[in-house]
């Protein structure tokens, strides 16, 4: 297995006029056990968890409560979450991320994901309910495991101690409690080949956490006795899976742990790692992107501390991290001609698996 190299601190040579910096990128790992195949991620779910705010985006200037529904508001309102810290998308730590990506998996290996329009299509492998979604019921997928499951996809494969399911069950419990402002169109097309777009607007949790205990045994005597975890997800874990997701390899936690060096994989290399995967799941080979969107993006919160320096520290490593998962082939940063500023030109993997 091939270890990452450091490489030079190429954000901090930015370039001149007419010139640019180049980075051709590190051996990609390789795993011994490496586990094959992939589980599909909701594209919805994840422009959720990439939403950021840039300050030079004629949007970030409106006021989002004013463009809110009066059913939204209410929802907030009766949460009790004060105005000023309403932020639109899904707003997660990391851990939470590393759930939300073993709860993808789960949800695609305990489903049906051949046939959209059959029963039990991403649904779970309990039986979904039926919930109100944009004025309209739909199914809420519905997962039942144990916290042991749940933890060894979480940990990538890795030993697992008590102390560890407890962590995993300690990062459900506050995720359960979050709500989160979501908004997204779907567009489908109807049968002339016209489109149709829906606008979806909530504040909503993204899971509801229960759980139920079997046991089993003869007359009086207990012989099994087993605790299970169940979820119901938010219905944007399925909505339009059929047509909009994103390709993960059902390693990718154990991926992402290996190339970063450590279990506390940091927020900016889950950003930036999901952002390109996204892009290749669209076939966009070579992507551009001005470095200081780009910083606002993977660190919009310490950007607006101005903590630019450690900013570019993180991203750095994160470059590096891509790299090394095979997902980025290289990178260079150049002067874009229009503004004279520097953006990052990304070449991807197409073949990335």
């Amino acid at each position: 297995m091939s270890k990452i190299k450091q490489n030079k601190n190429l954000l901090s040579q930015l370039p001149g006029v007419g010139g640019g910096s180049e980075f051709r990128g590190l051996p990609e790992i390789q795993l011994k056990d490496e586990v094959k195949g992939k589980f599909k991620r909701s594209g919805h779910l994840t422009d959720q968890i990439l939403k950021y705010s840039y300050p030079k985006d004629k949007s970030a200037q409106l006021s989002l409560w004013d463009a809110l529904g009066d059913g939204t508001k209410t929802d907030i309102e009766v949460a009790g979450v004060e105005v000023t810290e309403v932020v639109e998308g899904i707003k997660l730590t990391p851990s939470e991320t590393k759930v939300i990506d073993s709860l993808c998996k789960l949800l695609h290996e305990n489903s049906q994901t051949l046939e959209p329009k059959k029963e039990g299509y991403y649904t779970g492998n309990l039986n979904p309910e039926l919930v109100e979604y944009g004025g309209e019921k739909t199914p809420a997928p519905k997962l039942s495991f144990t916290l042991y499951e749940l933890t060894r996809e979480y940990k990538g494969g890795d030993a697992i101690s008590g102390k560890d399911v407890e962590n995993v069950k300690q990062i459900l419990t506050e995720l359960n409690s979050k709500q989160f402002l979501i908004r997204y169109t779907e567009t489908t097309k109807g049968k002339k080949g016209e489109w149709i777009k829906k606008e979806y607007e909530a504040f909503r949790r993204l899971i509801n956490v229960d759980k139920a205990t079997l046991s089993y045994g003869v007359g009086d005597i207990e012989h099994y006795k087993k605790t299970e975890t169940i979820i119901l997800l938010n219905p944007i874990f399925r909505r339009q899976i059929d047509s909009k997701f994103i390709l993960y390899p059902n390693d990718i936690n154990k991926r992402t742990i290996i190339a970063y060096g450590s279990h506390n994989v940091s927020d900016i290399v889950l950003r930036l790692r999901d952002y390109l995967l996204k892009e290749l799941s669209l076939k966009h080979y070579e992507r551009e992107i001005m470095l200081d969107r780009l910083y606002y993006f993977v660190a919009e919160k310490w950007m607006r501390e101005s903590r630019k320096k450690k900013v570019k520290e993180y991203t750095e490593k994160a470059l590096e991290v891509v790299t090394g998962l095979g997902i980025l082939e290289n990178y260079k940063i150049v002067t874009a001609k229009t503004t004279g500023e520097p953006k990052v030109v990304f070449t991807l993997n197409k073949d990335f698996e």
